[in-house]
């Protein structure tokens, strides 16, 4: 048996059996921690597909789409729009928050299309550089391209064969 000081100074504490290596012994002041993980070691991560490049894309999405409604050139913004989409559906899916990302982007395509709707309806569509109108119309055309790029990606993954399928 073993006799440790307690709390109170005195006092004197008797623990029946050594603690193991996962138990602490509170009288004694002392907190023996196991290593969940005894390989010090742990080599290269077992899954490398987790690190990805997408992370990068999402503000340079944010910046081309504000380029693009800066400048009035449609086809950039929309292209900024797009890839800021993609960027974030590819980020999700990476940290396994979704299985793919088709049902992401069909979400934020039809995201981008009924603000983009709502706001043509609300403001007019009419051009210019800072005209709320405009903004509206690439985030409807972006909603669009966006939704058909997820039924595309979606397509072409139902009804791809895998290998030996048809031979």
């Amino acid at each position: 048996m073993k006799s440790t000081p307690s709390r109170n100074p005195d006092t004197y504490e008797t623990d029946r059996a050594p603690p193991s290596s996962g138990d602490t012994n509170i009288g004694s002041g002392h907190n023996s921690r196991r290593d969940p993980d005894p390989d010090p070691d742990p080599g290269p991560d077992p899954d490398p597909d987790t690190s990805g490049i997408w992370h990068a894309f999402v503000p340079l999405g944010l910046v081309t789409a504000e380029i693009g409604v800066l400048f009035d050139l449609t086809p950039i913004a929309v292209g900024g729009l797009v890839l800021f989409a993609r960027s974030i559906a590819g980020v999700l899916v990476e940290m396994r928050f979704a299985r793919g990302p088709v049902y992401l982007l069909t979400g934020i395509g039809l995201l981008y299309a009924l603000a983009g709707s709502g706001l043509v309806y609300a403001f007019g569509g009419s051009t210019g550089t800072f005209e709320l109108g405009f903004r509206g119309i690439a985030l409807a055309v972006a909603g669009g391209v966006t939704t058909a790029l997820a039924a595309w990606r979606w397509f072409e993954t139902e009804t791809s064969a895998g290998p030996g399928v048809g031979s």
